[in-house]
C-alpha cells in the first residue's frame, strides 16, 4: 500500500515538494509525541517535526482533547470567539509590556509579509534591511528578503531590499576570527546601508537563529547590536522567531535571552499551534494608529485568528507553560551541547556542531577543510539515520536538528548516538 499511496500522490502533484518528503519515501500512518509510525509498521524517532513545528510532541492528549472540543463547535469565520480571546490573553502574558497587540494569519510568509507592510506604514520609509542566509518564506514578498540563492530565477522581486552578511562566525564573510573581530559584521551592515540604501529604511529584519541556512547561531551581543542600528537609523527592529518561538531554543522566545533586546514586531508561526497553520505579528498599536496598516480589513486575512487555529494556538501555549517545555528545552540542549562538541573532534566530516536549546546545527565538511561534504555522501548519512529509525534533515552538508520538547533523555540519547553510528560508517568511506 505505502508504495501505491506514494505513486497515486506522485502522478497527480506539481514538482517541486520539499526534499524530505521524496527522500524518506515513507508514508505516516500515525504519530506519538517524538515516534511516528509508517503504513508499512516502521518505527522512527522524529528529530524533523515538519521543521520545528511540534514542538510539543505529535498527538499531545490535551491538544487532541482541545481541537476535538472546537471542531464540534466551529471553524471558520473572523468573529471574536473564545479560544482566540483566551489566547490573545495568555500571549500577551508571555509577552513584554511594549508588546502586546496580536494579528493572525495562517503561514510564516504571510506574517513576515505584514511585518514589513507594518513598519512601511508606520514609518512612512520602504526599504527593509535583510540579511545574507535569511529566510522569511517563499510567497514574493517574503522571498524579496531573502539574502540568498533561493530567489535566483524567481524574479522580478519586491523592490526595497537591502542586504547584508549575518554573523555566521564558521563561515565569517569577513574572513576575521570572532574572538578578536569585535563584531565586525554589524559594522559592514552600517556600511552597507549606506552605500547601498537611498536612506529610506523602514525596518531590519533578522532571524536570531538562521534556520532554513542551517541553525546558524550568531555571537552573544549580536542582536542588541542591531537593536542599536536600528536606532540609529530610525528604523524597526523586526525578529522573525517563526522557528525560534515556543521554547525552541530554552526560553518562550529567542529574544527573551538578552534583557537588552526591545523588537519593535515579532513574527510567530511554525510552533504555535502544532501543525493547524497559524502564524502572527505582535507588536504595539500607536506604531500604526492612523495608517494604512490601521485601516480596518487592511490586515485581514480569511483564515487567519480561525477558531481551529486559535484553539489550537491557545492549547499549544497552556501545554508549553503546565509542563514548562522551554526550560525542558534549555536542560536537554546543554546536555546535547556536550555530545555536539565531542562529534567536531571525533569525526572528520563534522567541521562545526552547535545548538540553542534544542535547536541544533550541523555542518559537514571535507575532512581538514571547510569544504561542505558532497552531496551523494551527506544523502549516506541521511540513509544511515534512516536506517537506524531516526528521521532529520541530514540530507544536505548543512544539518538541521528539531526533536520535540517533549522527547524522552532516552529517545534524545538514542537520536544522538544513531547520528554517530551514521558520522562513522561515512567517515570510514573516506579512509
Amino acid at each position: 500500500m505505502t508504495d501505491d499511496l506514494i505513486e497515486i500522490e506522485k502522478a497527480r502533484r506539481l514538482p517541486g515538494s520539499q526534499s524530505m518528503s521524496d527522500l524518506a519515501g515513507i508514508v505516516v500512518d500515525r504519530a506519538r509525541n517524538a515516534e511516528v509510525w509508517t503504513t508499512d509498521g516502521r518505527r522512527y524517532l522524529d528529530l524533523f517535526t515538519g521543521v520545528g513545528v511540534c514542538n510539543i510532541g505529535h498527538s499531545h492528549p490535551r491538544y487532541v482533547e482541545a481541537l476535538g472540543e472546537q471542531l464540534g463547535r466551529s471553524i471558520v469565520g473572523t468573529f471574536y470567539t473564545e479560544a482566540r480571546s483566551r489566547y490573545y490573553e495568555l500571549l500577551a502574558a508571555q509577552l513584554p509590556p511594549h508588546l502586546q497587540k496580536i494579528h493572525m494569519f495562517s503561514t510564516g510568509s504571510e506574517a513576515a509579509e505584514a511585518a514589513v507592510k507594518l513598519a512601511r506604514a508606520a514609518t512612512g520609509r520602504n526599504e527593509i534591511l535583510s540579511f545574507w542566509g535569511g529566510f522569511h518564506g517563499k510567497t514574493q514578498g517574503a522571498l524579496s528578503l531573502h539574502g540568498g540563492p533561493r530567489k535566483h530565477s524567481s524574479g522580478p522581486l519586491v523592490p526595497g531590499s537591502v542586504y547584508a552578511p549575518y554573523a555566521y562566525c564558521y563561515r565569517c564573510p569577513l574572513r576575521l576570527e570572532p574572538l578578536t573581530c569585535d563584531h565586525a559584521c554589524t559594522e559592514f551592515v552600517d556600511h552597507a546601508v549606506a552605500n547601498n540604501s537611498s536612506g529610506d529604511l523602514a525596518a531590519i529584519i533578522v532571524e536570531p537563529v538562521q534556520g532554513t541556512n542551517g541553525n546558524i547561531i550568531p555571537p552573544a551581543g549580536y542582536l542588541r547590536k542591531l537593536r542599536q542600528l536600528a536606532d540609529r537609523h530610525g528604523a524597526l527592529l523586526i525578529l522573525d522567531e517563526v522557528i525560534t518561538g515556543f521554547g525552541r531554543t530554552g526560553s518562550m522566545f529567542a529574544f527573551e535571552q538578552d534583557p537588552e533586546i526591545a523588537p519593535d514586531v515579532v513574527v510567530l508561526g511554525k510552533a504555535m499551534a502544532s501543525g493547524v497553520p497559524a502564524s502572527a505579528i505582535v507588536s504595539r498599536s500607536e506604531l500604526v494608529e492612523g495608517t494604512s496598516f490601521g485601516v480596518p480589513s487592511a490586515a485581514a486575512s480569511t483564515f487567519g485568528g480561525n477558531p481551529l487555529a486559535a484553539a489550537a494556538s491557545l492549547a499549544t501555549l497552556r501545554i508549553l507553560l503546565d509542563e514548562d517545555l522551554p526550560a525542558r528545552s534549555a536542560k536537554l540542549g546543554a546536555q546535547m551541547a556536550t555530545r555536539l562538541r565531542a562529534w567536531t573532534e571525533e569525526f572528520p566530516i563534522v567541521g562545526n556542531a552547535a545548538n540553542v536549546g534544542l535547536m541544533a546545527g550541523v555542518e559537514l565538511v571535507e575532512p581538514g577543510t571547510k569544504r561542505p561534504l558532497p552531496r551523494p555522501l551527506t544523502l549516506r548519512v541521511f540513509q544511515e539515520l534512516m536506517a537506524r529509525g531516526v528521521l532529520a534533515m541530514a540530507y544536505d552538508s548543512k544539518i538541521r536538528i528539531y526533536p520535540p520538547l517533549t522527547i524522552p533523555e532516552e529517545q534524545l540519547d538514542q537520536a544522538l548516538s544513531a547520528f554517530e553510528d551514521a558520522f562513522r560508517v561515512v567517515s570510514g568511506q573516506l579512509d
